[in-house]
């Protein structure tokens, strides 16, 4: 392809400058065409021919005169720098008009394939005039991503010819995880919990670790009053407890290549995202120190331990860009890695796919060696199409087939979860929508318990 064909196609594809016929200057000069070769029959045909294409040639030559050039006009985007994923968000354009010239125009904006298209959006811009346009678009996919250019295509009253040019206004633009579910969370967190048949506790009434018996003052509390030692000296005494610090809660995010599987509402890896951000969001409410670790065959994204809900914007800034690659994760690393990082006990949530440990036990010997110091719960997304088909009913016999082959592989998942769980690993496996819930519910439940 030859750079003068490319820079054609390009212009065709609206995408470079030029000027292009429209389509009422070809339907003149296909009736323009009809004329002269009926007069072609009579006397007059080629005084037809001069006429008419003069008078074509004419009218072009007037409109192409009275179209605005492209130095009088100007466009601009008013865009914010973060949205979430599949949140339908609206984009401002100003386009000025800065002849006396009245102009019809067809616009189309510099987005990513991934986003919806609203386009091209069309409208009228009196001479003089600035007018403010507003589409709106939502990005299936997150990432990094780059508005460089809005492509313009704009003709004059007459619209015999349509000038096409570009303005350079360059916005960044970044889309994070989907976090409704943690919004949800935060607006009920009781509510969120007790769907399920979970309740956060209150704390006991220490507040935290016994530090020492003094005597009692005005304004102590009364329930924290020691009676025996208060009968043994003869004078009220009260316990004294030192501020309860918070827990530590490890997320490990297996980013390799099963989790870049489809699922019905997204890929494993993105449900992983919004679930370990729901839990952060919930570890962090409650005042617990929270870190993340993403790994594929190499520990991808460290993200050290932090308190308070400040913490969630570093969180969210460091995993949103996360991708499944095309490589194996490589669990024993990752695992070596949290040891050499995490010296606290924590409470450490993989977010994976079973299949690695269900059907192969080489990691069964550094995940118990991990659960000498930490908590350790491995969670992954049941396969919707396994859960449809055993729930079909067998109609004939190869649906009869199918249906039993997943009843099988149900129960084969089943007992190899129950094998690891007697070698002191928990497995959960959960559907994809309840992914978010059931991670912030065990998370209470270890909470609960006291065990961190």
């Amino acid at each position: 392809m030859t750079r003068s064909f490319k820079r054609l196609w390009q212009r065709l594809l609206f995408q470079d400058r030029g000027i292009l016929p429209t389509r009422r200057l070809i339907g003149l000069f296909f009736v323009n065409a009809f004329v002269i070769f009926l007069a072609s029959f009579s006397d007059v045909g080629w005084r037809a021919f001069f006429i008419l294409n003069s008078l074509l040639i004419l009218a072009s030559l007037l409109d192409l005169f009275f179209t605005p050039g492209k130095k009088l006009l100007s466009c601009a985007r008013v865009i914010k720098e973060e949205y979430e994923r599949g949140e339908e968000f609206s984009v401002q354009l100003r386009l000025a008009n800065h002849s006396k010239t009245n102009i019809f125009f067809r616009l189309i904006d510099d987005l990513p394939r991934s986003f919806a298209n609203p386009f091209p959006v069309q409208g009228e811009v009196a001479g003089q005039e600035t007018i403010p346009l507003i589409y709106r678009t939502k990005a299936d996919f997150r990432g990094d991503f780059e508005l460089e250019k809005i492509y313009l295509r704009y003709r004059s009253t007459l619209g015999l010819w349509e000038k096409q040019t570009f303005f350079k206004t360059s916005n960044k633009l970044k889309i994070i995880p989907d976090l409704s579910q943690m919004r949800g969370y935060l607006a009920t967190a009781q509510r969120f919990l007790i769907r399920e048949g979970n309740k956060i506790k209150r704390n006991r009434l220490g507040g935290g670790e016994f530090a020492q018996v003094r005597k009692y003052v005005i304004g102590d509390d009364p329930r924290k009053i020691n009676w025996r030692q208060t009968a043994k000296l003869a004078e009220v005494m009260t316990n004294v407890y030192e501020p309860e610090h918070g827990k530590h809660i490890t997320i490990l995010i297996d980013s390799g290549r099963t989790m870049g599987v489809e699922l019905t509402r997204a890929n494993r890896l993105e449900l992983a995202l919004e679930a370990a951000i729901t839990v952060s969001a919930a570890a962090l409410k409650q005042g617990d120190y929270v870190s993340v670790l993403a790994f594929s065959s190499t520990v991808r994204k460290y993200i050290p331990p932090g308190k308070g809900f400040g913490h969630l914007k570093t969180i969210i800034s460091g995993i949103y860009n996360l991708q499944s690659d095309s490589k194996e994760a490589n669990y024993l690393e990752a695992f070596h890695y949290l040891e050499k990082v995490q010296k606290r006990r924590s409470f450490v949530l993989l977010f994976s796919e079973l299949d690695s440990f269900l059907f192969e036990e080489s990691q069964l010997y550094f995940i118990q060696r991990l659960r000498r110091r930490h908590i350790f719960l491995l969670m992954g997304i049941a396969d919707p199409m396994v859960d449809k088909w055993t729930k079909v009913e067998p109609e004939d016999t190869r649906i009869a087939m199918i249906k039993s082959t997943a009843q099988k592989s149900v129960l084969q998942r089943k007992e190899a979860r129950a094998k690891w769980r007697n070698s002191g690993v928990d497995m959960v496996e959960v559907p994809e929508e309840k992914l978010a819930i059931e991670a912030v519910t065990h998370y209470i439940d270890v909470i609960n318990q006291g065990i961190v």
